[in-house]
């Protein structure tokens, strides 16, 4: 018990001193895999063979467009030195993204658009490609492979006719286990651990209803919709998580909240999760804010949580004795301070939600953004 203690101790002391150097932190946060994804293509593409491609065809569908990289060769008559590279190339991606010991393995290899599918199972031969690293925006043609080994420079936002075989990450799983990471850290750096809830327990109750001791104000996320930004093809379904952030009730501290959106996969399209996304008992002032992100394959969860955790602090200490004009100052901060190329492709930072309030509904709220458009409710779930 006495050596539990010590190393949870000295693993919260850990966090909070790689979290004091906010600048190493910032430069930290991205990482490049283009590299490591560009030469899997590569060996992919110079590597396989007609019966690999009916194999990995059989197991496709529209609604499963991916396989596990290093599960699937290890199904299929293949060299040696491939499944050694896939596993050297899927550990090298874990490391940098602090996920070693979260899962074990990331790399899939995925068909860029169901509209490919039918021309893969007639033996079309596909091209193998990677996401490149750095702002869309900036990006001239997306490089491609074929069995030969020539490049085939693909427009950025036409989909190829060709079946497109993409060397990428998992990103529902990688992003899964970046949450986790980051509530663990978060509660390392002295915070307390994010409710568990158990749906079956909420319930129909409302705010002006009589609430018991144990009884849990919260705010339900009902409908969300994000505006398409017409993202290139090679990127895939989205893959979204909010930020919740305030002030600590009792302590001047931040308190920070990693929220997963994981059915938020696609741009012009209205969803209704009837989530919880603000727990109340958490936040000072009956206010809090929201920070949509997007996953980005380059982003290393333990760098980006320790670096929100500096940044709030820093904001909320350079403001003084806080009051609520502190929040603003902490919603508005964290996202001036967030890396500058976040804001240049779409794909990391989404919108915010500034100054929310418990127990007010929102209808058809617009983010400060305009890209995300949410409506929420006040909710209490009941004691047991």
């Amino acid at each position: 018990m006495v050596l539990g203690l010590f190393v949870c101790l000295n693993a919260g002391a850990q966090a909070r001193a790689a979290a004091s150097n906010p600048a190493a932190l910032r430069q930290r946060v991205s990482v490049s895999l283009a590299t490591d994804k560009r030469e899997m293509a590569l060996t992919l593409a110079t590597q396989e063979d007609a019966a690999q491609r009916r194999e990995l065809a059989s197991r496709l569908s529209g609604e499963q467009l991916a396989v596990d990289l290093k599960e699937w060769l290890s199904t299929v008559p293949t060299r040696a030195s491939v499944i050694a590279a896939a596993k050297r190339t899927d550990l090298n991606i874990r490391r940098l993204k602090g996920l070693e010991g979260e899962v074990d393995s990331l790399l899939q290899l995925r068909l860029a658009s169901p509209s490919m599918l039918e021309a893969l199972k007639r033996g079309v031969e596909p091209l193998y490609a990677y996401e490149p690293d750095g702002d869309e925006a900036s990006w001239q043609f997306i490089e491609a492979f074929d069995r030969f080994g020539r490049v085939h420079h693909l427009d950025v936002h036409r989909m190829p006719e060709q079946p497109v075989l993409v060397v990428d990450i998992d990103a529902r799983k990688d992003l899964a286990a970046g949450i986790q990471l980051m509530r663990e850290r978060l509660v390392a750096l002295g915070q307390r651990p994010m409710p568990m809830l158990d749906v079956n327990t909420l319930a129909t109750t409302t705010p002006s209803a009589a609430a018991t001791a144990t009884s849990t104000p919260v705010t339900m996320l009902d409908r969300i919709y994000l505006n398409d930004d017409e993202e290139p093809w090679i990127s895939g379904a989205a893959e979204v998580y909010a930020v919740v952030n305030g002030v600590d009730p009792s302590r001047d501290a931040p308190a920070l909240d990693i929220v997963d959106m994981p059915y938020l996969d696609h741009d012009g399209r209205t969803y209704s999760p009837n989530q919880v996304l603000i727990f109340w008992d958490r936040y000072r002032w009956a206010a809090a804010n929201v920070i949509l992100m997007e996953h980005d394959d380059n982003t290393n969860y333990q760098e980006l949580v320790a670096y929100l955790f500096t940044v709030a602090s820093q904001i909320l200490s350079a403001v003084g004795q806080p009051g609520i004009g502190s929040l603003v100052a902490l919603g508005s901060g964290l996202v001036q301070q967030m890396p500058s190329n976040w804001f240049t492709n779409d794909d990391d930072y989404v919108d915010s939600f500034y100054t929310l309030e418990k127990n007010q509904t929102y209808t058809d709220y617009a983010g400060a953004r305009g890209n995300a458009v949410v409506s929420l409710r006040p909710y209490v779930i009941a004691g047991q």
